[in-house]
């Protein structure tokens, strides 16, 4: 007698149970890559298909770092799309400070002919100055003495790390070379991981250095650089003055702030 094979029977709640299954998994996968620990746990990155990348937290991980990632791969790129020329002007502190737009790409002397004709014709909106002070500062490049500082920027009275946009984030702009490779390093979160609390100055460094921990080919190790935002105790304001910011060549990489 011929055996057949036995069919297999499927309740009717079978499939819509697999699918709330499914979905229920991926919403856990989502809440784990938005949750604190993911955030703060610095070797747990993302490649360029979207993988997770756990290195841990053993203090072997950033040497393997090292060797895995290579900032030349395609596609990598941690730091925001603002970090760059034009950063200065998204900065919550300064918000209600005047900015010269139309000075951004000029020349210093075709920038002070623009910005003294405005205040000539305001003095009313810069404390009845006919003229403003430039004070010219060359944006950091990375072949500057100090490229292997990382600039950590305080609250106004200096004594917490909030970061370029008061969130705590640090930034470093540029490879970390080592053995041959340029190596992504940063951002970090200086911030207490338990109460979201802001480090101080001292801790937030100590943090960054302990991450990387590494001499570069150069024969540097990654040190830091405390500055208190426009305002603070150790930065007053000036009611006379426009900081203008000039790459190497002179030229004004983004717009000029009165303060």
């Amino acid at each position: 007698e011929e055996i057949k094979p036995r069919e297999r029977k499927f309740s009717r709640w079978t499939l819509p149970l697999m699918i709330a299954s499914c979905f229920v998994v991926f919403l856990l996968n989502q809440d784990s890559l938005a949750s604190p620990n993911y955030e703060h746990r610095r070797f747990l990155l993302i490649d360029e298909a979207n993988q997770v990348l756990d290195f841990g937290m053993e203090e072997e991980a950033w040497p393997r770092y090292l060797r895995t990632r290579n900032v030349h791969q395609e596609g990598w790129n941690p730091l925001p799309s603002w970090f760059g020329s034009r950063r200065m002007e998204m900065v919550p502190a300064y918000a209600d400070k005047h900015h010269f737009e139309e000075c951004t790409g000029r020349t210093i002397e075709e920038c002070r002919i623009l910005i003294n004709s405005f205040v000539t014709e305001n003095p009313e909106q810069f404390n009845n100055n006919t003229r403003l002070r430039f004070d010219v500062r060359k944006i950091r490049e990375e072949t500057d003495e100090g490229y292997f500082k990382v600039v950590l920027r305080t609250n106004m009275d200096g004594d917490e790390i909030h970061g370029l946009l008061e969130d705590g984030i640090v930034y470093y702009p540029w490879p970390w070379r080592v053995e041959g490779q340029d190596n992504i390093i940063g951002p970090w979160d200086c911030k207490n991981e338990t109460t979201l609390e802001f480090l101080n100055p001292s801790e937030c460094c100590s943090m960054i250095q302990r991450d990387v921990n590494v001499a570069n080919d150069y024969g540097d190790y990654l040190a830091c650089f405390v500055e208190q935002p426009v305002g603070g105790p150790d930065n007053p304001e000036m009611d006379d003055r426009a900081i203008v910011v000039v790459d190497a060549e002179g030229v004004v990489v983004r717009p000029p702030v009165a303060h």
